[in-house]
């Protein structure tokens, strides 16, 4: 991991919302926009494999967003690594981390 601080790059996928069944608005991620981000530092955290009823994977990684980067939200997707993971939670805010500091976010993907 040292050798690849900050020499990483993801790519941010926000969906429009769009009309769905019953009045309600939904996320068209076939229509998604994309937003290339160097400079980032992310690695895996951890994961887990249940095979309770069925086998299903969750993984978890951390993207720490260089200091300049677009603000990512919790309705936002991240590709990285040939995955399309889900922001799991609200991103931390930069200005807690400090003035050179860029986002923290925390992802995850479930499989199966």
């Amino acid at each position: 991991m040292p050798g690849n601080i900050g020499r990483q790059s993801v790519t941010l996928l926000d969906a429009p919302l769009t009309s769905g069944d019953y009045n309600t608005e939904v996320r068209d991620w076939a229509h998604a926009t994309e937003t290339v981000v160097y400079g980032c530092t992310i690695d895996y955290a951890a994961a887990t494999e249940s095979k309770v009823a069925k086998d299903q994977t969750v993984t978890t990684a951390e993207l720490h967003m260089p200091r300049r980067a677009p603000r990512v939200t919790e309705w936002q997707r991240v590709r990285w690594d040939g995955r399309t993971w889900e922001v799991d939670g609200v991103p931390d805010d930069t200005q807690k981390s400090g003035p050179l500091s860029g986002q923290a976010v925390r992802l995850l993907e479930v499989a199966g």
